[in-house]
């Protein structure tokens, strides 16, 4: 079965994460992606503790089905198999700061030029345009800014630091969305463009929900008493008498009520939403109950089918887990020498098929034979563009 992207190619210029995991979730549907990066500075995901064939997991996970090419953009040669790449080519992927492609002589209208079907992605901290522009940032800093920082954590507490990416994948995301959407649009007009992807934008857009009523009159949401952050009881992590943790999810009036029936407390059902002080007892009350029996007790007691509750599981039980076993949303992909590096399955399926590992991340520079003898370029010419670490 043809993958959806069968027969569009991308440069993927990026490095770390946002636009590596974007260019391969292209490869993933079907895209050909070629990695390009800088003979001298590989990704620094490559060095990334553990290693697996040398090369850091970190790296293996967000590269999988792509080549592997070294190309030196500053010079002038690497630069100019760079344009007769881009001729041959439906989408540019890159993360650098808003005008490193110009200062090389790459820009957009200079690409554009060169393929006016290009479509150009640019996945930066804070977009192309606007104040903090060239500002560099981190996930930590951009959930800072946008305000859902200050709502991670228990209350009268400080904030958490996230072990998690959460601007880094929903950019990558937000950049697929947008390369599809422009791949779409060049089919009717024949025309392609240029997409500013702000991680900043993306990662806001994580709290619309509290946002929303904030500006439409609310008050300003506090850490640890918002309804779906540890405020209600009904929406809650309780600890259990062997120190484990349960997770409550019951916004939804049906399943509060069946919780409060199995734990024997149907007067709490028509309290569902009464405000602090008096949450704070009904979350005293329910944590004590479940406080008197262990997680797997609790497991047994409340059925997962028709009440949102899940243990809190470590990585370790996350993959043990019978649901994530059978759809494997998580596997092992194989590399060349035999190893196999972890990878994390696209969460999108097609006709009940879900595309998947193809071909493993490259090595540093894997085929940039093979790529440049497809631009017609000599064995011996490309030994010259070793000697002059052009590639």
């Amino acid at each position: 079965m043809p993958l959806p992207l069968d027969g569009i190619r991308v440069l993927d210029l990026s490095s770390r994460m946002p636009g590596p995991m974007c260019a391969q979730i292209l490869g993933d549907l079907g895209a050909e992606v070629i990695k390009i990066e800088s003979p001298r500075a590989p990704d620094l995901f490559r060095r990334f503790e553990p290693l697996v064939d040398g090369t850091g997991s970190l790296f293996h996970v967000c590269n999988r089905n792509k080549k592997g090419l070294t190309l030196e953009l500053r010079h002038p040669r690497g630069r100019e198999i760079f344009l007769r790449l881009i001729k041959n080519t439906d989408v540019v992927v890159e993360a650098f700061r808003p005008g490193a492609m110009e200062r090389m002589g790459i820009g957009y209208d200079i690409l554009n030029a060169a393929n006016p079907g290009l479509i150009h992605c640019s996945l930066t901290a804070f977009g192309q345009t606007g104040p903090y522009r060239m500002r560099p940032a981190h996930d930590l800093n951009l959930l800072a800014l946008s305000g859902v920082l200050d709502l991670l954590g228990d209350r009268n507490g400080p904030p958490i630091v996230p072990p998690v990416q959460m601007s880094g994948l929903g950019g990558a995301l937000q950049g697929v969305v947008g390369i599809q959407a422009a791949l779409l649009s060049r089919g009717k007009t024949g025309k392609g463009q240029s997409i500013d992807v702000s991680l900043f934008d993306g990662v806001s857009a994580f709290a619309s929900l509290e946002m929303s009523r904030y500006m439409a009159g609310h008050h300003i949401p506090k850490r640890g008493l918002t309804e779906g952050g540890g405020g209600y009881a009904c929406f809650n992590v309780y600890r259990t008498s062997d120190g484990r943790y349960l997770s409550l999810g019951c916004l939804e009036p049906q399943f509060w009520e069946a919780l409060c029936r199995i734990i024997g407390r149907e007067a709490l059902i028509a309290e569902q939403w009464s405000a602090p002080p008096r949450q704070d007892e009904i979350i005293a009350e329910v944590r004590s109950i479940i406080l008197s029996r262990t997680l797997d007790e609790w497991m047994g007691a409340l059925d997962p089918e028709t009440i949102c509750v899940a243990p809190v599981n470590t990585f370790e039980e996350t993959l043990r887990d019978p649901h994530v076993r059978k759809e494997g949303t998580w596997f092992e992909g194989a590399l060349p020498g035999g190893e196999t590096v972890p990878q994390a399955a696209l969460p999108i399926r097609f006709g009940g098929n879900r595309p998947g590992w193809r071909s493993h991340p490259p090595k540093h520079g894997e085929h940039a034979q093979d790529i440049l003898r497809g631009l017609g370029l000599a064995d011996r010419e490309i030994e010259d563009l070793r000697a002059l670490d052009v590639i």
